[in-house]
């Protein structure tokens, strides 16, 4: 035994409490080795628990910053699906409805005998710049598998430089679905005034607006509009395709002005069905309908290839698509795509092309 340690133990046996306790003080003070010694040997870790503790601690880590970054990208992925999804969805409610009420003409069936008023003007046309297209009430035109050179020759209000090569341009007329009374009408937005007996198109504001057809007369707004697709949605190059239109505006005198609607649009490709045996069931469908065969048609299948808005790390489409009668090749890039289609039934079949045309 240590002499200083055998010396407390004297001190406890042969001293009083009271001595001992200020002996231990004194000590404490002037040799504290005495009772530091012992647990000197006890204090901290060795360098291979420090090594196995840090181990751990990084690979605890490591699990939490993976579980982490799999979670971002499972979140991103899921965002993307979701965009692409809601776009989809968006464009087959939005062609769907417009396809379905092309021809519609506020309830008046004889389409050749609707007149124009002498307010009616309009500033930007889309033509082929020799036969106006907006006044031109033809329910329904479809550009099949477009070019530059076919858009610039049949819409010249279009960026044809910029059309998606390969898709379709769909062209609709036709008025709006609810009633504007005469009250409510706005200047410079284009109207079809009707009574039943006849019908005539007026310009908003204009002088001797609206006409005066007599009998119970009725206003709809006129709604022409084209649906084509642009291969950038805001800077040219940025390569992210989107569903655009051109319509007519209410500037003085209205123009068919251009708006993009949706991003990250592929491929648009329209089918009419063709009723041969007048049952109103489509016999055939077809892409580029002859006008006999438009006149003739009572149903629209709409095919759209839509993908996500940004690409997905780490993943690789190497599919392939069917749009129709089109098969589109796979891409192998990092977007992802579906194709969404639907059957839409013309409401105003015999309105499609206008009668006697």
């Amino acid at each position: 035994m240590h002499r200083q340690t055998l010396a407390v133990w004297v001190l406890v046996i042969t001293e009083p409490i009271g001595n001992f306790v200020e002996y231990c003080h004194l000590a404490l003070i002037y040799r504290p080795e005495i009772f530091m010694k012992r647990h000197s040997k006890q204090a901290g870790f060795t360098i291979i628990e420090l090594l196995v503790s840090m181990g751990l601690g990084l690979t605890l880590i490591a699990g939490a910053v993976n579980v982490f970054i799999q979670s971002n990208r499972s979140a991103q992925q899921d965002e993307q699906i979701s965009i692409m999804l809601d776009n989809g969805r968006f464009i087959m409610r939005l062609v769907g409805r417009e396809l379905a009420m092309a021809g519609y003409w506020g309830k008046y069936l004889d389409v050749a005998t609707i007149s124009e008023h002498a307010s009616v003007n309009v500033g930007t046309d889309c033509g082929n710049g020799v036969d106006d297209w907006a006044m031109d009430l033809r329910g329904v035109e479809i550009l099949n598998n477009v070019t530059t050179a076919t858009v610039a020759a049949n819409f010249n209000c279009l960026p044809s430089a910029s059309i998606v090569a390969g898709s379709d341009i769909l062209g609709i007329k036709r008025v709006a679905d609810n009633e504007t009374a005469d009250g409510s009408i706005d200047g410079g937005t284009m109207y079809l005034r009707t009574n039943g007996a006849g019908a005539q198109l007026f310009m908003g504001g204009g002088a001797g607006t609206p006409p005066a057809l007599g009998g119970d007369e009725v206003n709809w707004a006129y709604m022409p509009t084209i649906f084509y697709l642009r291969d950038y949605a805001v800077t040219p190059g940025d390569n992210l395709p989107s569903l655009c239109r051109a319509f007519l505006n209410s500037t003085s005198p209205p123009d068919m002005e251009n708006q993009c609607l949706v991003d990250g649009v592929e491929d648009l490709q329209i089918e009419f069905g063709v009723d041969t045996d007048r049952d109103f069931v489509a016999d055939y469908y077809t892409g580029s309908p002859t006008a006999a065969e438009m006149i003739n048609s009572v149903a629209a299948r709409i095919h759209i290839l839509v993908r996500s808005v940004d690409s997905v790390p780490n993943y690789l489409n190497d599919k392939t698509y069917v749009l129709g009668t089109k098969n589109v090749a796979a891409a192998n890039d990092s977007f992802y795509r579906r194709v969404f289609s639907t059957t839409i039934l013309l409401r105003n079949p015999t309105n499609l092309t206008g009668l006697g045309a």
